[in-house]
């Protein structure tokens, strides 16, 4: 038997921006007193940026990372269709019952903070793989462009302005304060 190679889509094209698209995007502070800062809290409020990128090649490696560490976070949960058609097959108590079993359990086993983790560390990884140094940032600064996910996916237009923010940074001016290790 010869052995059959696994078909893969070819990725999404990168997309393209105007320069007034760009400006629209909102550039976060990123300024703050790094005397003053607790640096063991960079290892959960980061950015990252990479010199002479682009904001459209910034946009699409952060779009592509969240996906990927988004997909790998613990996400694989039912849609509102799989739930009604499993509740019409077994009764509405049955699928209510389940699902908050199974809720408890995958909370019990992986907890939000682990997924919460789970997505850092695979971003980290994603972008370092991609070229981008790794930024430090205090958390009220980090929370006004980024999101975190637990026992819950952010809704997708805050989610897509946070990344557009995100890439806004990682193209935007070097950072002035020394980069964080991987």
């Amino acid at each position: 038997m010869a052995a059959q190679a696994q078909y893969v889509d070819e990725p999404q094209p990168q997309r393209e921006f105007t320069e007034a698209e760009i400006e629209a995007v909102p550039m976060p502070a990123l300024q703050f007193d790094m005397a003053e800062a607790n640096v063991d809290d960079f290892e959960k409020y980061f950015y990252f940026h990479r010199p002479e990128t682009d904001f459209a090649t910034a946009y699409y490696d952060i779009t592509e990372c969240d996906a990927l560490a988004s997909g790998i976070s613990f996400y694989a949960g039912p849609t509102a269709g799989d739930m009604a058609a499993n509740m019409l097959q077994y009764g509405v108590l049955a699928g209510g019952i389940g699902g908050a079993i199974g809720g408890l359990m995958a909370d019990a086993i992986f907890g939000s903070g682990e997924r919460r983790k789970q997505r850092r560390v695979n971003m980290r990884n994603c972008m370092f793989y991609k070229g981008y140094d790794r930024y430090g940032l205090e958390k009220d600064l980090w929370q006004e462009f980024n999101f975190e996910e637990g026992n819950s996916q952010t809704e997708a237009t805050e989610r897509e302005n946070k990344l557009l923010m995100q890439a806004r940074v990682a193209s935007g001016p070097k950072p002035e304060q020394g980069r964080v290790e991987p």
